[in-house]
């Protein structure tokens, strides 16, 4: 589905909400859960940065559309953001949940490979359904708005509506519906923010599966990173993958990954590097 620049429209524009498909008044719905988008210092703003090369600005809160949904479909995508959560942080997941510690706290379940800066946890005691509603519904809410900052996020109509559908009866369909693996950054580091964005990772060859590379997107959230993926991609079987996939098993198996060794943080300095070569006065006012 291509999309378009959105205009900002007046106070109280009305309009057919892009979840429910019934007309009112358009509500300002955020595209990812302000809770798991707060600064380090509260009250502080954000500098937002772009790498397609759009001026920095100060940012007060996390990202929103103003044409996305009317009351009662913010009301579901609410619904879906109340419950995870808490859950999130109970389960170590996000930062925001480990108090103190600038590390994986020690009551997880995680064992490090090697010297590698990767590793494995498992995860369970958790509602799978419920939490791939979320992600689902965070898929949506990227694919379906026109915000240009998740301008890479892009499904198809009949896709989009068919998401749409299964959100409102609260149904995440079953696991390898748009598959979801979870990684997660095991060690603290900057806090920020990073709008989904659409990627492809190499799958190294294995016993009769020659290597090739994967498209997804990647969601990220406090440091806990998903990688949802296309339903119609030819070059992955989840159906393989066992616990990697989220609710496949009674367990899932999430990937972690140092701060210090992560895309995330790369990808960071990258944008702040880009920002102040192009926008040296400026940034040192942000």
């Amino acid at each position: 589905m291509a999309k378009t620049a959105q205009s900002s429209p007046g106070k109280g524009a009305y309009g057919v909400c892009k979840l429910t498909k019934q007309s009112g008044k358009f509500v300002q719905a955020h595209l990812i859960p302000k809770a798991l988008t707060r600064p380090e210092v509260r009250g502080a703003p954000f500098v937002e940065t772009s790498s397609r090369g759009r001026r920095p600005k100060r940012a007060w809160s996390s990202w929103y559309d103003n044409m996305l949904v009317t009351a009662e479909g913010e009301a579901i995508l609410a619904e879906f953001d109340n419950w995870p959560i808490p859950e999130l942080r109970r389960q170590k997941l996000v930062w925001s949940g480990w108090g103190p510690f600038r590390v994986l706290p020690p009551s997880v379940d995680h064992s490090e490979i090697g010297d590698t800066g990767w590793g494995l946890r498992r995860l369970k005691d958790i509602d799978f359904k419920k939490l791939r509603l979320f992600f689902l519904s965070l898929l949506w809410r990227a694919a379906a708005s026109e915000h240009p900052g998740f301008a890479e996020i892009s499904l198809s109509a009949e896709e989009l509506d068919e998401l749409g559908s299964k959100l409102v009866d609260r149904d995440p369909g079953p696991p390898n519906y748009f598959s979801i693996h979870l990684n997660q950054l095991s060690t603290m580091g900057e806090a920020h923010n990073l709008t989904p964005i659409a990627q492809t990772k190499r799958i190294p060859p294995i016993e009769d599966v020659e290597e090739h590379f994967v498209p997804f997107f990647r969601i990220y959230l406090d440091g806990l990173i998903a990688h949802v993926h296309p339903n119609n991609e030819a070059s992955y079987d989840g159906s393989k993958l066992g616990p990697l996939v989220l609710g496949q098993e009674e367990f899932a198996t999430v990937a972690t990954i140092k701060y210090e060794a992560s895309f995330q943080r790369e990808n960071l300095q990258i944008l702040q590097s880009e920002a102040w070569r192009a926008w040296p006065e400026l940034m040192t006012k942000l």
